[in-house]
């Protein structure tokens, strides 16, 4: 066992089933631009799927192999197949599409893109959204490859958005990077979440001050 994976396992104790250490972060940020062995992929594709933990914890394994490019010398076409056909969660499901594709001809994409699409024709979380519009998502897939099918999934998704109240629509989105980007102030959400609470249910939500 090479030494960073030891020290890995070692700070993972220190988490909590939904948050992240600081020691380890840390040691996750160095796994981003050194080259990953298989030991390190396997301990990835482990933590990413795991069920153990909120799925906000398991996305930032997966973010790794996603923008690590010396992961794709490991064959990861059916992890990622078998992963997003069982992922339940519509945005976390694309990060695993997203690896599939890597590997992926655009034929073997078709099936997998109709499928995402009418999925998003039944599911209008908010949340979701700000993940599968975001540049290293949907957009990702419809600019690097240009299938016809990734095409038709991102103009299918920014037309179901719409269909969201505009209470709940621009209050964040992700960078390349997967990096949280905050497009609305905390007063301006709470104050567009309290109005939509008002017209929705008649009465205001609680939100922690």
């Amino acid at each position: 066992m090479n030494d960073i994976l030891q020290k890995l396992e070692k700070a993972f104790k220190k988490c909590s089933d939904c948050s992240l250490h600081d020691d380890y972060k840390a040691l996750l940020n160095k796994l981003y631009d050194i080259p990953l062995t298989e030991e390190l992929v396997s301990y990835l594709c482990d933590k990413a799927t795991s069920k153990k933990h909120w799925v906000e914890i398991r996305s930032k394994h997966l973010e790794i192999l996603l923008l690590n490019e010396s992961s794709r010398q490991f064959d990861l076409k059916q992890f990622y197949f078998d992963c997003q056909k069982k992922c339940r969660s519509l945005w976390y499901r694309l990060y695993f599409i997203r690896g599939y594709a890597t590997y992926a001809t655009e034929d073997e994409m078709i099936p997998v893109m109709e499928k995402y699409e009418s999925l998003l024709q039944r599911n209008h979380y908010y949340i979701d959204y700000s993940y599968i519009l975001s540049t290293p998502l949907l957009p990702y897939l419809a600019k690097t490859y240009g299938y016809d099918c990734c095409k038709c999934a991102l103009e299918t998704a920014k037309k179901e958005y719409e269909k969201i109240d505009p209470l709940l629509r621009g209050w964040s989105t992700f960078n390349e990077r997967f990096e949280y980007v905050e497009l609305l102030s905390e007063a301006e959400w709470k104050a567009r979440y309290e109005k939509y609470c008002i017209k929705k249910f008649g009465e205001k939500p609680y939100l922690n001050k």
